[in-house]
């Protein structure tokens, strides 16, 4: 068998779907298998396979047994000269396996082999090809110098950014989300390190193919987009951060020989772990601004309201202790913070002012109930009215400002949006983000992808106005801002190979991998639905109704 083709899952079903279709196109005329290794997703995954792609040679795990060793699940019987590691939220150009195959057998040498990686964007995915993360190459990529001066062969040694991305390149290593390796290099090289949960195993098996005899090629001749994260959304940040680091540990751990012993190994541990305390307190102040914010305005809110209350001077403020001031402060934030956590207003409507006003205003009662029943917290009942007001001026304010400065941006950069699809699910996705507090889409018109459609053809208000293979024409003649992919069932390869022809034109992409059927009926479901930045190529929210 030419190849075998190993794809480890967790809980992306509907990019595992799109993956396997375009795997199933770019894989005809070769002779192959396919394994998909689940490692007990809670999604219909496994379900999904059994229905759609029963070709596939499923092994379904019981727990999440990490990357490294479902990978070698497959692998131990696997019978392909070659070998594809792919991750499953990637999308394969129709020429991609081809190319990559002839790539090996024109190049004996070659062990290890990747393609171009972009992002969904279109621009290069700089973890495609990487250099060996040395003392000195970690030490640039973490303060910062390799993104100050990318094309410096000093400072831009660890994502190699000052090669030419259209150049093939011995490399030290290539990404894991797509990963040729020849048969013999891996039987020699050994499987892949289970040590490594997740993260820093691909680094390690091009290390040891290297050290085996065998050399890493970073190919551009073919392409493929890879949705980078979304297997490692569902897992907590604080685990995803210790697996990232922990992976680097054991990397210096394991390969800490030779000419990296000038540094001792308690100094590079230690240094990766100051990386690791930093990189997740920064993470988790990203997440809590929005609920600092809204204390810091809190505490000002009744700030002012004892003041009017109570006069400057606080000459006529009860004679509070400095512990009773202190308690007020607490239990009047607690309240108006946990009634705010509850109501949604730092997940699903945290950008929402009128959610703001009515958690406000819960609060304000929870606060007024407090001091009426608890006489240990005889707090003034005008006061509490007053914050009442600040904070709907306030916290509700930032929020409503933030609304209107979205709104104009979103009007002045003229968001033009084509979706593509088939009709019916265009209309049905038209109505769903109508109801999203972040719709922001003028519309233009449908791009279908069914060869039989009719341009003209009007469902419910939306027009279609041209078919898929008249992508590029449609986006420069209605100057398109942003295009929505709706479904499973879109010619990825297609676009991705047109795409080039963009140039400075290209619009930002949006992806909807699925429309989901839950009723009995196998009606969409228009309560919920996935959206995905493509631009940034990350799950930027889900769309209820």
């Amino acid at each position: 068998m030419d190849l075998s083709v190993v794809i480890v899952n967790y809980n992306v079903s509907s990019f595992l779907d799109q993956a396997l279709t375009t795997l199933k196109d770019a894989a005809q005329g070769i002779d192959h298998e396919v394994f998909v290794v689940d490692n007990a997703s809670s999604d219909d995954s496994v379900s999904m396979i059994k229905k759609k792609h029963p070709w596939v040679k499923l092994i379904a795990n019981e727990e999440n047994v990490g990357f490294a060793r479902a990978n070698n699940q497959a692998l131990r019987i696997a019978s392909g000269r070659y070998m594809l590691l792919l991750n499953p939220d990637t999308v394969l150009r129709s020429d991609t396996l081809k190319t990559m195959l002839a790539f090996h057998e024109e190049h004996p040498e070659a062990g290890i082999s990747g393609c171009k990686v972009l992002n969904p964007d279109g621009t290069l995915q700089l973890a495609c090809r990487r250099g060996f993360p040395t003392p000195g190459v970690a030490f640039f990529k973490m303060v910062g110098l390799s993104n100050i001066f990318p094309k410096s062969k000093t400072f831009g040694a660890y994502n190699l950014t000052y090669l030419d991305p259209d150049t093939l390149t011995e490399v030290d290593a290539v990404s894991g989300s797509f990963m040729m390796i020849r048969k013999e290099a891996l039987e020699k090289a050994g499987l892949m390190d289970e040590d490594f949960f997740m993260y820093g195993e691909d680094l390690d098996i091009c290390y040891r193919v290297q050290k085996a005899g065998w050399k890493v090629f970073y190919v551009p001749d073919t392409e493929i987009i890879h949705f980078k994260g979304e297997s490692t959304k569902s897992l907590p940040s604080l685990r995803n951060i210790n697996n990232f680091y922990n992976a680097m540990l054991i990397f210096v751990n394991k390969h800490h020989t030779g000419r990296r012993k000038l540094m001792p190994g308690w100094m590079l541990s230690a240094g990766i772990y100051f990386m690791m305390s930093w990189v997740y307190i920064i993470n988790m102040v990203i997440k809590a601004r929005q609920p600092l914010i809204d204390l810091f305005l809190l505490n000002v809110s009744l700030v002012l309201g004892i003041f009017l209350r109570f006069g400057m001077q606080l000459s006529l403020a009860p004679n509070y202790s400095q512990l009773e001031w202190i308690s007020i402060f607490i239990v009047y934030s607690t309240l108006y913070m946990a009634t705010f956590y509850f109501i949604g207003m730092y997940h699903r409507f945290k950008n929402n002012s009128e959610r703001a006003l009515i958690g406000i205003f819960i609060g304000f009662l929870f606060n007024v109930f407090i001091v009426n029943f608890i006489q240990e917290y005889n707090f003034s009942r005008i006061a509490s009215f007053y914050c009442w007001g600040f904070n709907s001026i306030l916290i509700s304010g930032w929020r409503f400002i933030f609304e209107i400065v979205e709104h104009e941006r979103s009007i002045h950069a003229g968001r033009k949006t084509i979706i593509i699809g088939k009709i019916s699910d265009v209309v049905t996705l038209r109505n769903i983000l109508r109801k999203s507090e972040s719709y922001t889409y003028d519309i233009v018109g449908c791009v279908e992808i069914s060869q039989d459609a009719i341009r003209g053809t009007v469902s419910d208000g939306i027009h279609v106005i041209g078919l898929v293979t008249e992508l590029n024409e449609i986006i420069k003649e209605y100057a398109i801002n942003v295009v929505i992919l709706a479904g499973s069932d879109i010619p990825f390869s297609k676009i991705l190979n047109d795409g080039k022809g963009l140039g400075s034109t290209r619009p930002e992409f949006v992806f909807v991998p699925e429309l989901k059927s839950t009723d009995e009926n196998g009606d969409i479901d228009s309560d919920y639905i996935t959206l995905i930045d493509i631009q940034s190529g990350s799950m930027s929210g889900r769309i209820r109704r």
